[in-house]
């Protein structure tokens, strides 16, 4: 969940209680004025904990979904794959030729096999 859904959904919470802003700094314990700039969109630097105060006042929970580690690494190693291939293409001005699809996965997988097996490559920007 992105930033501004976040905002979005206390937003809509706060209507659904009927909740003033007052009402839910003095709650959550965060200023009024902090409370006016997250839900306003406008403060992008806040803390977590003050995020959180302000769920919890509202009895909202902040749940963190997990992506299996295996599926993780395999996107990141995807992402990076496609890049090292776009890269290489634009270099090598493979694009005015053709080159088939099963050519482009057969690299693909390649270029992914080599990132995933070291912890370096994978991380790295």
């Amino acid at each position: 969940m992105s930033l501004p859904e976040i905002v979005a959904r206390i937003q809509e919470r706060k209507r659904d209680l009927d909740i003033s802003v007052s009402d839910l700094a003095r709650r959550s314990g965060v200023s009024q004025a902090t409370v006016i700039r997250i839900l306003g969109g406008e403060d992008h630097e806040f803390s977590f904990a003050k995020l959180q105060a302000i769920l919890l006042a509202l009895g909202l929970s902040l749940d963190l979904t997990e992506i299996p580690a295996e599926q993780f690494r395999d996107q990141i190693a995807t992402a990076k794959a496609k890049r090292l291939i776009a890269l290489t293409q634009g270099n090598v001005a493979l694009e005015s030729q053709a080159v088939s699809q099963a050519s482009a996965q057969s690299h693909l997988e390649e270029a992914k096999a080599r990132i995933v097996s070291s912890s370096r490559k994978l991380w790295a920007s």
